[in-house]
């Protein structure tokens, strides 16, 4: 049995969002605190010490109530009190479910927290306990390791926090748009420490909107949820808190249109004018708008900010190559490669740099070299483009044909090999080919619909009203731009409209 005594003795702990105090029988989350009785404090610690294993209820009425007879009655009202802790602490964050003629387990984002604390609890703390045996039979011995983990940091614990949190920052920053998830250890070690950090817990909710809304998430409506759990947490404690705050703007995108993002964009770095992830997003918003001098304004702060950073360095790139500075585009990316050789995205850019200004050969090589980015949304495959260099060395008639059929092939898979392909055809002078490929893709229509890999509604390629159609203005697509339908396909994914709110032009409208 959990006696009283073990709740007086066992320390406070975080859960994520929430601080759980034991012996005050007090939870603390982003939307409140409450307390309750000490049943309902050891219900609640069995399964949270469970972390998502079912407590049978054999094992609440030993482990709550021990040699004290109580009926059904009193385990169904504890348990209904301990679902009522999520909405007044923290809505959405965890549920109680009910196992029939079984139990009960926790479940929802909570569990995420919950099995690093119970990694660390075993890492450091030398019991060997698994998890089950916890729950089973010894609630305290985790509190103790995680105490003796928190005690075995050699700085104070909002110093190691702070380093947490940069750590996880740099690693957000940097990553390619899948790999978003690799800031998420971190970042939850930070809130184990601190777990009331707005900055840590808004870089959480942006690496989580971000991976879910790149491929990078197994269950991305999951995540978009958590995200936006954790982006509200953030603002309750921090209402300016602008990482928080750029995930919120990411989550609705699909609901604004241009000018609306735009807007909401530059309101907030009205108030983080040097966030290194707003202008960034201030970057990509403007190269998808077209507007070329604008996406690279921000891109060179954003540069300014970030000098290590290889993200600004590769947008700078295809900013070069966009704005007809070819040759320069070329050397940077050559003086990158060597640098950030894994980096998906910035070995990207030199692949397309090459491929699109005529080195078909150093192109084919990259292809073909072992040494190359280990992850990627949309990664480069031989059969697509070896039928494209040889139509782009030597286009005839025959060459072209097996090119756009293994562009058109390659454009069902996913939305990164679509966008190759339209670049490819466009290239060919198969306007009529990309234009299959860029409808299918932007607008859902007609017979090459790609399979998308990503939440219904997301706004990374399916949503009429916020489309990332960067690559609609590279060089490749100046015979797409130049066709007359380029103005329908503007006006249906709400560019149009935009341009003219704005009284602005696309800048390559004036070289296509």
């Amino acid at each position: 049995m959990v006696k009283l005594a073990d709740l007086t003795t066992r320390p406070d702990f975080a859960a994520g969002a929430l601080r759980i105090s034991p012996a005050r029988r007090l939870i603390d989350g982003p939307a409140g605190f409450t307390t309750v009785e000490p049943v309902v404090m050891k219900a609640f610690l069995l399964l949270l010490d469970a972390a998502g294993e079912v407590v049978t209820r054999d094992d609440l009425f030993e482990r709550v109530w021990g040699e004290v007879f109580v009926g059904d009655d009193s385990l169904n009202r504890a348990i209904a009190r301990v679902r009522k802790i999520a909405p007044e602490t923290a809505p959405g964050f965890f549920e109680v479910e009910r196992i029939p003629r079984t139990g009960y387990r926790i479940s929802g984002a909570i569990l995420q927290f919950l099995k690093h604390h119970d990694r660390a609890a075993d890492a450091f703390g030398g019991t060997g306990i698994s998890r089950r045996a916890v729950a089973a039979g010894g609630a305290a011995v985790l509190a103790l390791s995680g105490a003796g983990l928190w005690r075995a940091h050699s700085e104070p614990r909002d110093e190691e926090a702070q380093r947490l949190t940069e750590r996880g920052d740099m690693l957000l920053r940097d990553a390619v748009p899948i790999q978003a998830g690799e800031a998420l250890p971190p970042l939850r070690a930070a809130l184990e420490l601190e777990p009331n950090n707005p900055r840590a817990l808004g870089l959480l909710a942006l690496a989580e909107e971000t991976r879910a809304n790149n491929g990078g998430s197994d269950s991305a409506g999951e995540t978009l949820r958590f995200a936006e759990q954790a982006a509200r947490a953030a603002l309750h404690r921090e209402p300016g808190e602008p990482h928080a705050r750029l995930a919120s703007i990411d989550m609705r995108a699909g609901s604004l249109d241009w000018a609306e993002m735009e807007d909401q964009l530059q309101t907030l770095r009205a108030s983080a004018p040097d966030n290194v992830h707003v202008l960034g997003s201030l970057t990509s918003f403007f190269a998808a708008a077209g507007q070329a001098s604008k996406s690279w304004l921000y891109n060179e702060q954003a540069a300014a900010a970030a000098p290590t950073s290889p993200t600004p360095q590769w947008r700078r790139a295809l900013r070069l190559w966009a704005r007809g500075r070819s040759q320069e585009a070329l050397d940077l990316s050559e003086r990158l490669l060597p640098l950030w050789p894994r980096h998906a995205l910035v070995w990207n850019a030199r692949f397309m740099i090459l491929a699109f200004t005529g080195r078909i050969g150093a192109a084919a090589a990259m292809v073909r070299n072992p040494v190359g980015p280990p992850v990627n949304a949309h990664p480069v495959r031989l059969e697509q483009w070896l039928p494209t260099f040889d139509a782009f060395a030597e286009p005839t008639p025959a060459r072209i044909a097996k090119a756009r059929q293994a562009n058109l092939a390659a454009a069902q898979l996913n939305p990164g090999q679509a966008t190759y392909a339209a670049m490819a055809l466009s290239q060919l002078g198969e306007v009529d080919a990309a234009f299959e490929v860029i409808n299918a893709l932007l607008l859902s229509e007609g017979p090459l619909v790609a399979s998308r890999p990503i939440v219904p509604h997301s706004f990374v390629a399916n949503s009429p009203s916020w489309c990332r159609t960067q690559w609609l203005f590279m060089p490749p697509l100046a015979a797409v731009r130049a066709d007359p339908r380029f103005a329908s396909l503007s006006e249906a994914i709400g560019l149009a409209r935009y341009w003219r709110k704005r009284s602005v032009r696309p800048d390559l409208q004036l070289l296509a």
